[in-house]
Parts: structure tokens; sequence; C-alpha cells
């Protein structure tokens, strides 16, 4: 492609077209507490399972991903991360899980898990987030914070505590202003869907386009 078709013609048929097609999706930190101080470290395991919550504010985003100050002591494949919702203040229903990374690091520090799928969440909802280990002798770490501060999106919180299960989840037992575990989520916009151009409608972007490119081609002579 010529440099001259890229600075006239070309150029308003990609403006034309791309305002068209709609605006994407931009990747956001939705809320963290990672950049709070650490105070200590709580134990995932079999029979530990550690949840923090967090409430979002009045819009939905896709979830992506989340990142958790975690460690390894022992490494085992049945290690999970998953998004619950809410029931009464503790932990309800699994709602999706988290693929792990393909290594944790076996000190204190910033580990990554993803979606294969990003999960949308509803605008003024509280989840939590949870980790434990489905089978096997595996042993963790998750990093709280005494702190009840965060930083995200206007009106997103994270909870001031945590809970825990014995019983993987059967019950939990709750601590709702002893410091949350600390992560964070990241996530995209999430949205409304875009409408595709009517033939007849790209048909008149094509000919625009091809107007602009005359145009440019007569004051080039």
């Amino acid at each position: 492609m010529s440099k001259f078709w890229q600075k006239s013609g070309g150029g308003s048929l990609a403006l034309l077209l791309s305002l068209g097609l709609g605006q994407q999706a931009s990747a956001v930190t939705l809320v963290e507490n990672l950049s709070q101080g650490n105070n200590g470290t709580g134990d995932v395991a079999i029979n530990v399972w550690q949840g923090s919550s967090f409430t979002t504010g009045s819009s939905s985003y896709n979830l992506n991903s989340a990142t958790l100050l975690f460690g390894e002591n022992t490494a085992d494949p049945n290690l999970f991360v998953r998004l619950y919702s809410n029931s009464s203040g503790t932990p309800g229903t699994q709602l999706t899980s988290f693929t792990n990374p393909a290594s944790i690091t076996t000190s204190l520090a910033n580990n990554t898990f993803t979606l294969a799928t990003p999960y949308t969440l509803a605008a003024n909802t509280t989840y939590w987030l949870v980790s434990g280990i489905s089978s096997g002798t595996g042993s963790y770490i998750w990093g709280y914070t005494s702190s009840a501060a965060q930083t995200g999106l206007p009106g997103w919180t994270i909870g001031d505590g945590f809970v825990k299960s014995n019983s993987q989840g059967g019950s939990w037992d709750s601590f709702p202003t002893d410091g949350p575990y600390q992560f964070s989520l990241e996530g995209t916009t999430s949205p409304p869907p875009t409408s595709v151009p009517e033939p007849g409608s790209v048909v008149a972007l094509l000919g625009l386009g091809g107007l602009g490119l005359a145009s440019s081609l007569k004051k080039r002579k």
C-alpha cells in the first residue's frame, strides 16, 4: 500500500469504518489492595479454604484475571482460585474458576490467575475470591493486610475481613474486621453490543473513501 493511499482516501475510509464498528473495550484494574502493607499470611490447603470479598461499582465489567499475593510451600495440581457469589456474608455458589499460572513463587509475591473466558460482573454486587485445594497434600500461603484501604474504580471496594472453611466450603467461619487477603482484579469494560452496518451503509462508506482518494489524486497533479 502506498503512502499516498494511507494519507488520503485510505485514511478517510479507515476513520469512517472505525466509527461504524464502535469503541473497543479497554483493560483496567478494577480494584486492588496489593499496594497496602502486608501484615502476615494465611494457610491454603485441602481443609483450609480462604476467601475475601469485593463489591462492584455502578457499572458492569468483564473480569479477566486476579493477581494474589501468594506463595507455594508444597506444590499441588489441585490448587484453585475461584469466584463465588455472596450468600448472607459468606461465599455462596461457585461462578467460575481461574487457570493457575505455570508456576507459583516459593516466596510471597504477586501471582496472576487468569480466566479462559471473561466473567461479567454485575453492578453493585458482592462477590468472593476463594482459594483452596480440592484434593492432595499441597500447601500455600496467601498474604493479608490489616489496612481497610483499596484503590480502584469509583464505588469498588474490598471487604475488611476474610472467611475460612475447614470443611472444603461446607461451612464458613467469618472474620469481618480482621483484615482482607491481598489481591488485584483486572478486567475490561462491558460495552453495549455494537450494530453491524447494513450492506448499503458499507457501500456508502466505500464510496466516500473512494471520493476522498479521487480528490487527493486531483490535488497531486
